[in-house]
């Protein structure tokens, strides 16, 4: 495997990881934020960091394939 396609299938787990925490930290939100469930809010930001974090990784990843290891 390359590593131009190496690079694209790790953009594309990145991608498919964020949208699902993506949706889960809607899911929380809505549930918070119109229906009043009061620990939804921690589902929310849980899963935003880790959305986030999951980006983190892949832009680790890049950097480390950049440089050669």
């Amino acid at each position: 495997m390359t590593a131009a396609e190496q690079l694209k299938a790790r953009f594309m787990r990145m991608v498919a990881i964020s949208l699902a925490f993506a949706v889960a930290a809607i899911g929380c939100g809505v549930a918070h934020f119109v229906y009043g469930v009061g620990w939804a809010i921690w589902g929310f930001v849980v899963f935003l960091a880790l959305g986030f974090a999951t980006q983190i990784w892949f832009i680790r990843g890049l950097i480390r394939t950049n440089r050669g290891g």
